[in-house]
């Protein structure tokens, strides 16, 4: 992708995006001075047009490209259709798919879906930017690998001061995921939570619903190893069933995670945090006890001893009790002890095909 390509982008933009600035940094502590919009989006697609992002094929052979273009030049749900709606949804998407990491769920229950489109724009970022395109068309929907719909059912690009910095992009994606994992139910926003009729049913998405749009988004198979499983397996024992050829999380958990994100293949992972002490800065009150949390793990640092994953909170200090959890930066990189992750650990979403069970577990710290 050539530089005159890049700036053949921003040629269709509105005049006024020179005027635009950033917004300001969505996490106390880390600050960014205001710069030009323009130049933020140009940054950004630099970096993709640097590394290759930018030729990279979507579902439909399409190259990131193409979403760009089509986002700056034809028609948007009538929203989004004003020079800033465009200007401001072209840049959203542009810093999401340069810094992943980015993406948060903001103060919203939406951790599951946020982690697929965290995973989505790292991994398949043509795809990414084909969704995002497709859910702010004009006909606000875009039919994913799986053959499902993702249908756009946000109408507000601005940013909303009450999402505590999840971007406008972002909150368009998670609102679409959360609508899709249960066809059944209508999912409320402003409310977070999924709605059968006017009765609230509850927010965040269960294990069969995230499975759903996992697979659904992504086109690939995953299994999901959980307690239960684990559950099952001693029961099977106890009645004199062999169980060494069936995976077992506490037994196989950490080996699962090593092996997958050692080939490049984040696992999704849901951790049970005993008490949830603050959110987002807000303190007070009484603990929420046994929160189930999603995070995408990112690495096993055996030497270390530690688990890199990215919180999708994007959190900037300790949220729950039961980990010691280090905070790497602004974008919810952070890490625990693999003790600490392995008792949190509720279920895994992994690729098996990248599971050799034959291998031992990873070494951690001292051992051997």
């Amino acid at each position: 992708m050539s530089a005159v390509t890049v700036e053949s982008l921003f040629e269709e933009l509105a005049g006024t995006i020179e005027q635009w600035t950033v917004p300001p940094s969505r996490i106390p502590g880390w600050t960014e001075p205001p710069r030009p919009w323009r130049a933020t989006i140009d940054d950004a697609l630099r970096v993709l047009s640097g590394d290759g992002r930018l030729a990279r094929v979507d579902a439909l052979g399409h190259p990131l490209v193409e979403s760009l273009v089509a986002i700056a030049t034809r028609p948007l749900w009538s929203f989004f259709a004003a020079e800033e709606g465009r200007n401001r949804a072209l840049g959203e998407l542009v810093q999401n798919l340069a810094n992943p990491g980015r993406i948060n769920q903001g103060l919203k229950g939406t951790c599951a879906a946020t982690c697929v489109e965290i995973y989505l724009a790292m991994k398949d970022p043509a795809e990414y930017a084909r969704l995002v395109a497709g859910l702010i068309s004009a006909s606000g929907r875009v039919t994913l690998r799986s053959g499902g719909e993702l249908v756009c059912d946000e109408d507000i690009l601005l940013p909303s001061a009450g999402e505590r910095g999840r971007n406008p992009i972002s909150r368009i994606f998670q609102a679409a995921c959360m609508e899709f994992a249960y066809p059944d139910l209508d999912y409320d926003n402003i409310m977070d939570c999924h709605f059968k009729g006017e009765e609230c049913i509850g927010g965040g998405l269960e294990m069969g619903a995230f499975e759903r749009l996992l697979v659904a988004v992504t086109g690939k198979p995953w299994k999901t190893l959980s307690t239960q499983h684990a559950m099952m397996a001693k029961a099977l024992a106890k009645l004199g069933i062999s169980t060494e050829g069936v995976a077992d999380l506490a037994r196989d958990g950490l080996s699962i995670v090593e092996q997958s994100t050692r080939k490049g293949e984040p696992v999704f992972a849901t951790i049970v945090l005993p008490a949830v002490t603050s959110f987002q800065g807000n303190t007070g009150g009484e603990p929420i006890r046994h929160a189930e949390h999603k995070i995408l793990v990112l690495s096993v640092d055996g030497a270390e001893g530690v688990v890199h994953y990215d919180d999708p909170i994007d959190p900037h200090e300790r949220w729950f009790e039961g980990a010691n959890v280090r905070i790497e930066d602004e974008y919810g990189r952070c890490s625990m002890p693999i003790a600490d992750f392995e008792r949190l650990l509720g279920d895994l979403s992994y690729r098996e095909e990248l599971w050799d069970r034959s291998l031992p577990r990873p070494m951690v710290g001292n051992q051997g």
